[in-house]
């Protein structure tokens, strides 16, 4: 059986489906996307009838619009077609045969690609996915992705899992757990990632305070909120933030060249899902992020290097 899936690249939630199909699966294909380019992606694989070639198709942590599932539909073959998503701002592929969208489900967990894709796959494959380690580590994949594990009652090893993530990058942290589930059945962190995770932990700290330095104060959609240029741990940061500063600030905004914008708030009366739909992006009440396409970048630049003569060739 050929198989693809198209994932968020961006965080842990985006891999384990990855992960979790790697175990069952020798004949996969994997695509990992930023969130903004599924659509474009999907419709283009139907027009050009590549899809055809795979006998099943898993779209995991990346949001459909409705004219993308319409077409999936068209196709007489949307049977190909899995989806799991949890994003509150667009469950629209709930409404369609191939799509499992739940922000929180009916017993008021909050879900994320991974818990969904979990249960799908634990009641096809029991014998793969009925252990105890893929179940604490799907669990910790949720905290971290819904930012539960900072809540009350919250596992810390949440985060931990997803600081790992980023000290061992995209590819060998998919190799890393790949190779770790197929020879234990429990789940728990090596000595060598406990070292790592602690002077991670130092690292961070530092990263944190130097950003909370740079920040910008100013007003975005009639609202107080701070600006920051940031890379990395972007969720860190901008609960970081908007915890320390909610006395003087709404949300935060924390600009990443490569990726796009993120938004975080802690406030209820503040939906920041909405405010990113503004500039064409989407997500959660209390994160999301947009886009930032080329030609964005291009005037940044311009503006930058502030030369009239200045030519860019991409």
């Amino acid at each position: 059986m050929k198989t693809l899936i198209l994932s968020h690249k961006a965080d842990i939630d985006g891999l384990s489906p990855v992960i979790f199909l790697k175990l069952i699966r020798d004949d996969l294909d994997v695509l990992l996307l930023n969130a903004n380019d599924i659509n474009p992606k999907v419709t283009e694989m139907i027009r050009n009838k590549s899809y055809l070639k795979y006998d099943e198709i898993f779209i995991t942590d990346l949001t459909l619009d409705k004219d993308t599932c319409e077409l999936i539909m068209n196709t007489g073959h949307s049977d190909k077609f899995h989806s799991f998503d949890h994003h509150a701002i667009n469950l629209v592929s709930n409404n369609y045969p191939f799509g499992v969208a739940i922000s929180k489900n009916e017993d008021g967990v909050n879900e994320c690609a991974t818990s969904l894709f979990y249960k799908y796959l634990l009641k096809l494959y029991p014998e793969t996915f009925d252990t105890k380690g893929l179940r604490d580590y799907t669990e910790l994949v949720r905290q971290n992705d819904t930012w539960d594990w900072a809540r009350e009652g919250g596992n810390k090893d949440a985060n931990k899992l997803n600081d790992l993530h980023s000290i061992l990058g995209r590819d060998e942290y998919i190799e890393t757990y790949l190779n770790f589930f197929k020879t234990n059945k429990e789940f728990f962190f090596t000595d060598n990632q406990k070292y790592l995770l602690e002077v991670e932990e130092k690292r961070v700290k530092r990263y944190l305070e130097e950003s909370e330095k740079t920040m910008f104060h100013a007003t975005l959609c009639g609202h107080p909120c701070g600006i920051v240029f940031a890379e990395q741990h972007r969720s860190l940061l901008g609960n970081y933030l908007a915890e320390k500063y909610a006395y003087c600030i709404d949300f935060v905004v924390m600009i990443n060249m490569q990726q796009g914008l993120s938004f975080r708030c802690n406030k209820d009366n503040i939906n920041v899902g909405q405010i990113a739909q503004i500039y064409g992006g989407g997500g959660h009440v209390k994160a999301s992020g947009a886009p930032m396409d080329n030609s964005l970048k291009r005037e940044v630049i311009q503006l930058i290097l502030n030369n009239k003569d200045l030519f860019l060739n991409k």
